[in-house]
């Protein structure tokens, strides 16, 4: 029975790596079900740690700005805050809450409603199959008793269907926000949410949308995400200290991929993301390892390093080893740590490219999203 045995890369652990894994189970089985797939978590044993408990980190703000395509600009802003669009239109104009007598039902009321109802029909089943069921009706009541929220239903005459879209996509944001997704899943879920508060026909970017996206567009030169350095330091200085510290003593973690191989019966797939890629590659240049019969790669920089003639074992000109198997590179053109790799090494690997249609960071995790049709269909045509 062949095994993939899941190499994770830069930055991941315990808890993510747990979750990636069963995201990855659960794709591979519907594209391979006899197949096993086995862990290779290396990052308690081997990953970076502040070992002086972030001394080294002085305070400041970070910088980022939106995607150049719309719909995933809109989304870049719906990532760091699910409200974004509300708060736009709410910004746009006070606007006027009509007089009512004391026993008519509030503008927005009804809409409310239906919200509250929610999961039903094939949002439920969406919602279900994405492990966000139980969760969704408590992210719909946070987002109906936001103020701004609450605001904009007393002044539901003014928008038509523009409210129960972006309603939809402030819901589905909420929900996703330590989720990993494809574009086509969370369109899909927006969709469903439209059409269940009863306003189908509308396309997934509508015209609020677009309205949104476009301002977006717009000052994306002058977007500021401001974040606490201290706490985006601490986060994020495992990702690059991961790659140091492979870089300087990356026999351990070569080793330690060994060892999960030689543990596991038959014929071995590596599928290796992002630094766990890198690691691979090099493995597998520098001993044989009969037992393994095909690397992929996924969101790696290891043609980058390669062409910064940065790699350890595998010096810039230098041709593959024959202990190389038949290797394939996935990247997504969104996911700036993905690299392709074909030019560089000289016909020994082909690059095969997804769009995940989700911004990054996220576009940097999302290809193992269990429902992503896109890299497990892609990942169904290249396996051996």
């Amino acid at each position: 029975m062949t095994t993939i045995l899941f190499v994770h890369g830069t930055g991941v652990r315990g808890a993510s790596y747990e979750k990636s894994f069963k995201h990855v189970v659960a794709g591979i089985a519907r594209i391979r079900p006899s197949w096993r797939v086995a862990r290779c978590y290396w990052g308690d044993e081997l990953g970076a740690k502040l070992l002086a408990g972030g001394a080294s980190i002085p305070t400041g703000a970070s910088r980022g700005g939106p995607d150049d395509d719309p719909e995933v600009a809109l989304w870049w802003a719906l990532e760091r805050d699910p409200l974004f669009e509300l708060r736009t239109l709410a910004a746009a104009g006070a606007g006027e809450v009509p007089d009512l007598p004391p026993s008519a039902e509030p503008p927005g009321e009804w809409l409310a409603e239906v919200a509250r109802t929610l999961p039903t029909g094939p949002l439920a089943e969406l919602l279900a199959e994405a492990g966000l069921a139980d969760a969704f009706p408590g992210v719909v009541a946070e987002v109906l008793a936001d103020e701004t929220c609450a605001d904009l239903l007393l002044r539901e005459h003014e928008f038509g269907d523009a409210l129960p879209e972006l309603l939809s996509r402030a819901f589905v944001a909420y929900a996703l926000a330590d989720e990993m997704v494809d574009g086509d899943t969370r369109d899909d879920l927006v969709r469903a949410t439209v059409d269940a508060l009863g306003a189908s026909g509308r396309s997934v970017l509508g015209t609020a949308g677009k309205t949104t996206a476009n301002l977006l567009m717009r000052i994306g030169g002058s977007w500021y995400v401001d974040r606490r350095r201290t706490a985006w330091s601490e986060a994020a200085a495992p990702l690059a200290g991961d790659v140091l510290i492979y870089l300087t003593r990356g026999e351990r973690l070569r080793n330690f991929i060994a060892k999960r191989v030689a543990e596991l019966d038959g014929p071995v797939i590596l599928l290796a993301h992002s630094l766990g890629g890198i690691a691979a590659l090099e493995l597998l240049a520098t001993r044989s390892l009969p037992q393994v019969q095909q690397l992929v790669t996924v969101g790696s920089q290891v043609a980058l390093l390669h062409e910064l003639d940065a790699l350890p074992t595998l010096p810039f000109g230098d041709t593959l080893p024959a202990s190389v198997p038949q290797w394939v590179n996935v990247y997504d053109r969104r996911d700036l740590l993905a690299y392709q790799c074909a030019e560089l090494f000289c016909g020994r690997v082909e690059d095969r490219a997804v769009d995940n249609r989700t911004p990054f960071p996220t576009a940097h995790s999302a290809y193992f999203f269990s429902k992503n049709r896109r890299f497990y269909g892609l990942l169904d045509e290249v396996l051996r």
